[in-house]
């Protein structure tokens, strides 16, 4: 049996340039194809998955 938190944020990718992390890396895109292609990219580099939070910015989480 698995006890403990297994899933971890790696990197939010965003438009909102007001967007601040003090704890994960943020990555800015220009437009939504940007935003699309950045978090592919890191994803898959990270070995991570993408999720959709909010309108404009995805966040990357290794599961």
């Amino acid at each position: 049996m698995n006890v403990g938190i297994t899933d971890t944020t790696l990197a939010i990718v965003t438009i909102d340039k007001d967007m601040k992390s003090s704890i994960f890396p943020v990555f800015y895109a220009e437009n939504e194809k940007e935003l699309q292609d950045r978090a592919l990219i890191i994803s898959k580099t990270m070995g991570g998955m993408v999720h959709d939070v909010l309108k404009g910015t995805l966040i990357i989480v290794r599961h």
